[in-house]
């Protein structure tokens, strides 16, 4: 991509998203790895006609230098990676897939940051959902396992590592019929959740459903629990 298109597509950005951009965040245009990631995400958006251009961008970053004390550079390059995992996942290009989450998990673990937006095990359960949609469930199954063990005897209450990897046992649960135990991984997920109060009403409800569609009541559940973005996480 050069400089030239890069420009056209920061003022296409900015021009159709409501509210705009600051230009500023693509300041250095295709010199500046955090520019390319930047505008990337933008184009990645839904219904965005320019997705082949933000898998180009992307994969720009691949390589891209970071600075290992700067708990937001470090944060910046894994969204990124976590982002072209994504996209490539949904492209059915999941060797691909793999292995940039695998870099976006090598890199988050290699500090003991607590990120602004990134949650490990949520990068853990991307790596998850694309060994489940190569078909590798046992493998997928396998990890999640590893992961509780590794976790569960660690005093930290609000643990991300714990949340997804049980979230995940309760999707393999429902997918596979049986929503009692689906209920009950996801009331361990739960466990290692900070929950707010306003949202204990709503889950109740989500859970005392007794009818057999496993993954309507599983995805019920997930409707009413708060967005993890938006919460306090320990690890």
């Amino acid at each position: 991509m050069t400089q030239e298109e890069f420009h056209k597509l920061v003022h296409h950005v900015i021009d159709r998203q409501t509210p705009p951009p600051p230009e500023t965040l693509f300041t250095g245009g295709m010199d500046n790895w955090h520019a390319r990631a930047r505008l990337a995400h933008f184009l990645a958006m839904p219904k965005s006609e320019h997705r082949d251009e933000a898998i180009e961008l992307l994969r720009s970053v691949v390589e891209a230098e970071v600075d290992e004390e700067n708990s937001q550079d470090v944060e910046e390059k894994v969204y990124a990676l976590q982002k072209l995992s994504t996209l490539e996942r949904e492209d059915k290009k999941y060797d691909d897939a793999l292995r940039h989450i695998n870099l976006a998990i090598e890199l988050a673990e290699s500090t003991d940051f607590l990120y602004k937006y990134i949650l490990r095990g949520e990068l853990w359960a991307d790596r998850w959902s694309t060994l489940h949609a190569q078909g590798s469930i046992q493998s997928a199954e396998e990890e999640v396992d590893e992961r509780i063990a590794a976790y569960e005897d660690i005093p930290i209450k609000h643990n991300s590592y714990l949340y997804y990897g049980y979230r995940f046992k309760a999707q393999l649960a429902a997918e596979r019929g049986v929503p009692l135990v689906a209920k009950d991984y996801m009331h361990m997920a739960l466990k290692y959740m900070d929950v707010p109060e306003s949202y204990l009403a709503g889950l109740n409800q989500a859970f005392n459903q007794q009818h057999e569609n496993a993954s309507w009541i599983l995805n019920t559940i997930d409707h009413a629990t708060p967005n993890p973005d938006s919460l306090h996480w320990d690890i």
